[in-house]
C-alpha cells in the first residue's frame, strides 16, 4: 500500500503544538512535504514524468504555474511560497522571527492547498 502523504500534515499539526523550536521547524517542513508530494504525484499523472536534469520541486511548481487555469497557477504560487518557508525552517540557523505565526500560517496554507488541489479541474496541471 503506498504511503499516504496526508499523514505528514497530521504529524505537522502534532509537532506544531509542541513548545520546542525543532518541533515547530519540523512542522513547517512536514506540512510542505505533504502538499509537495500530493502536487507532484498529480503533476506526473497529468503532465507526464518529471524530466531528468530538472529539480523535482522546481519542475512541480513550474507545471502548476505554467497552465492556462488560474486556480492551478495559484497552487504553483502557493507551493513556491510554502517551499521558501520550508527551506528557511530546514536550513536557517538564526532564530526565525514569529515562528509560532509561521507554523500556524503554514498549517492553514497546507489545508487550503489540499482543498484547492481536490477542487482543481482534473486536466491540470498541464502546460
Amino acid at each position: 500500500m503506498p504511503f499516504d502523504w496526508n499523514n505528514y500534515l497530521i504529524l505537522a499539526e502534532e509537532l506544531g503544538t509542541k513548545t520546542d523550536e525543532a518541533s515547530k521547524r519540523t512542522a513547517i517542513s512536514r506540512a510542505y512535504y505533504c502538499v509537495f508530494n500530493l502536487a507532484f504525484a498529480r503533476a506526473e499523472s497529468t503532465a507526464g514524468p518529471h524530466p531528468v536534469g530538472e529539480t523535482y520541486h522546481y519542475w512541480c511548481w513550474r507545471m502548476y504555474k505554467n497552465t492556462p487555469d488560474r486556480s492551478c497557477k495559484q497552487l504553483g504560487i502557493d507551493g513556491d511560497r510554502m517551499k521558501r518557508r520550508r527551506v528557511n525552517a530546514d536550513y536557517e540557523a538564526a532564530d526565525i522571527p514569529r515562528l509560532d505565526d509561521k507554523v500556524r500560517r503554514t498549517l492553514e496554507d497546507a489545508h487550503q492547498f489540499r482543498r484547492a488541489l481536490e477542487a482543481l479541474d482534473p486536466r491540470y496541471p498541464h502546460p
